[in-house]
């Protein structure tokens, strides 16, 4: 019996992260084959035969093609990548399933045609594969509802989170408080919320460093160019490798999650580990896998301000409430 871990499309991300704790943990002498996105960086275990596919049409073709070839009725193979295998390879087949854009029928607007595209292509890919009943992988209570939910099938949920490979950082306490959020550019991951939260602080006079991770170039990572323009304390560091993101880590005290919609939310447990706050949204993905310190509604900027306040020890004073007799002096005596 051998392992083949078909992972052609993770080269990045929480995905990237989770596909490096599952080849160091494979025992040394396991048969294994990891079929891999050309992009894919990190180290990989000597014992792990690695076949890489470049990031096009033909190369994926080619890597389902490779995975039929190779596995057999007594292989299992482990698909990293929320898609089970295009073609009918005989195997033991578990599918990781992470992205809640495959499972739910989350409006996409906000992404690129091409991507809009795609993410359709891929519902269709694993509504269509889902017919010879691989095993359905999730890591939440609420991923595996959405499944049930909206594919009619039973998962299986089993959350892990690295094997404590990373050490944790040295914080820095000194000069501001120092938030972060590692996310990428897409819409739901609601960094123009953030930012008007943060326009909403300064105005208050509350100053607090927010430390972002978007791409360089997209429309999130310009409009944080004109933030910092504008006297925001924003930084954009595009995205880290692990080591820098620890890194960064350490210079902070808080994560500020702003993300509509996870299946895991694999930062809130990098945090959690690192020993900072975290301010993250109410809702169901993120109490699956941890107690945050405050929370917020993910549509509200003023609900994302306040709740930094409050992490922050400065809350808003409440009004002072008037009697029914200052009310009807104010509203008559007050100028017009």
């Amino acid at each position: 019996m051998a392992l083949i871990i078909h992972a052609p499309n993770v080269h990045r991300g929480g995905g990237r992260t989770l596909l490096h704790a599952v080849l160091r943990g494979i025992p040394p002498g396991t048969p294994c084959t990891l079929i891999a996105d050309q992009r894919l960086g990190g180290e990989i275990p000597e014992h792990v035969v690695v076949v890489r596919f470049p990031a096009t049409l033909t190369g994926r073709l080619a890597a389902e093609r490779l995975l039929r070839a190779k596995a057999g009725a007594v292989d299992i193979v482990l698909c990293m990548g929320n898609l089970p295998p295009l073609f009918d390879c005989g195997a033991k087949v578990a599918v990781f399933l992470q992205n809640r854009y495959l499972v739910e029928a989350v409006p996409l607007a906000g992404f690129p045609l091409k991507t809009r595209l795609r993410i359709a292509t891929e519902r269709l890919w694993l509504k269509m594969c889902l017919r010879r009943q691989p095993r359905l992988v999730v890591q939440t209570r609420s991923m595996r509802d959405a499944v049930k939910r909206h594919l009619g099938i039973e998962s299986l949920v089993l959350p892990f989170f690295g094997d404590g490979a990373s050490p944790v950082p040295v914080r820095d306490e000194t000069g501001v408080p120092r938030f972060v959020y590692p996310a990428s550019a897409e819409p739901h991951k609601n960094h123009e919320l953030l930012l008007s939260a943060w326009r909403l602080l300064a105005d208050w006079g509350i100053r607090a460093e927010l430390h972002l991770t978007v791409e360089p170039g997209t429309a999130v990572a310009k409009a944080v160019l004109q933030a910092g323009e504008s006297g925001l304390a924003v930084v954009n560091h595009g995205p880290l490798e692990p080591a820098d993101l620890q890194t960064l880590y350490g210079r902070c005290s808080a994560l500020v999650f702003a993300s509509r919609l996870e299946s895991f939310g694999l930062p809130l447990l990098e945090a959690r580990q690192a020993g900072l706050a975290i301010v993250a949204p109410e809702l169901d993905y993120v109490r699956d896998v941890v107690e945050p310190d405050q929370t917020f509604d993910p549509g509200s900027a003023l609900s994302l301000a306040r709740a930094v306040r409050r992490l922050l020890k400065q809350p808003e004073p409440l009004p002072r409430l008037l009697n029914p007799q200052e009310f009807l002096h104010r509203v008559s005596s007050d100028p017009w």
